[in-house]
């Protein structure tokens, strides 16, 4: 007898084993809960800046198009203790720019995002089959925060080769202001999966963009994560700045497209910087919302 595709099931490569577990389901297939999730841990620092309209144009995808001025938030962060990685965490670097996708029977305002770094494959291999998130690898340590000095740092890298630096001073709390950092609306994608062919003569299996955008009509709204009082806190910053280090073929063999096309987002005046702290259920930032939206063609 040959394997059994439950419906309703996510499976990933090797499928032959049976249901992936992750973040979105346990190895039976069967959903988390909010029980079995235990607290979550995040540190998120970001720090947004304008650049030339048609900088970001140039990354965009079919169906996407600039929202008010060219803007570009830039988060590293940290996430700690994890239950889907048995307690384990990871950091994440993240670019997010404002947009309108226009799909074939809804119109949603939202933050488009053209990359993801992540610390940990297994958050990579779950997040890009899944939900269709631009995911890439990268050695992400420990953000560097010294509240009682009003400072926070860190990095991104690859084999030594430090490709992105963030820096933020003179932060001083702020109370109860609980807006996550962003340019605001639900989180967009472009999902992208090449089909097999030879020589590169397969085009696409997929490409359409995935939101966290509710249905038309549906209760909810673009965040999975909720906050209390007692597990939120943010600081603004006096000053932050970001660098995106330019790479050669050699430092980044295979992503050195990418960094460069970050680099060319040119920082032509820095816009803010905040820094945030929070706890939540685990399953918050499980992201199993996303959802795929219809192209208009």
């Amino acid at each position: 007898m040959t394997v059994e595709f439950k419906p309703g099931v996510r499976y990933r490569m090797p499928a032959v084993f049976g249901p992936a577990p992750g973040p979105r389901q346990k190895a039976d297939g069967t959903l988390w809960m909010p029980e079995e999730s235990g607290v979550m841990k995040a540190q998120w620092m970001t720090v947004r800046y304008r650049t030339e309209a048609a900088s970001i144009e140039r990354i965009l995808p079919p169906g996407f198009s600039l929202r008010g001025r060219p803007e570009v938030h830039v988060s590293l962060a940290f996430f700690s203790n994890l239950y889907w990685l048995a307690g384990r965490g990871y950091g994440i670097l993240n670019v997010e720019v404002p947009v309108t996708y226009t799909g074939k029977t809804e119109t949603i305002d939202g933050a488009f995002c053209p990359v993801l770094f992540e610390g940990l494959p297994d958050a990579i291999l779950t997040g890009r089959e899944e939900l269709g998130f631009p995911k890439l690898f990268a050695e992400i340590p420990d953000l560097n925060v010294d509240l009682s000095a009003g400072t926070a740092s860190g990095g991104a890298s690859w084999f030594g080769f430090e490709f992105f630096e963030i820096d933020l001073y003179g932060l001083t709390e702020i109370s109860g202001d609980k807006r996550l950092p962003g340019p605001g609306g639900a989180t967009l994608f472009y999902k992208y999966m090449p089909r097999s062919g030879q020589f590169g003569s397969g085009g696409c299996d997929i490409a359409y963009a995935t939101t966290s955008q509710p249905l038309p009509g549906a209760a909810g709204d673009t965040s999975p994560i909720k906050f209390s009082d007692a597990n939120f806190r943010k600081w603004g910053g006096e000053g932050g700045s970001v660098k995106w280090n330019r790479a050669t073929f050699e430092q980044l063999p295979t992503t050195f497209h990418v960094i460069n096309g970050l680099a060319d987002l040119e920082i032509i005046e820095y816009l803010g910087c905040e820094m945030i702290e929070f706890s939540a259920p685990g399953i918050a930032v499980s992201a199993n919302v996303i959802r795929p939206v219809d192209p208009a063609v």
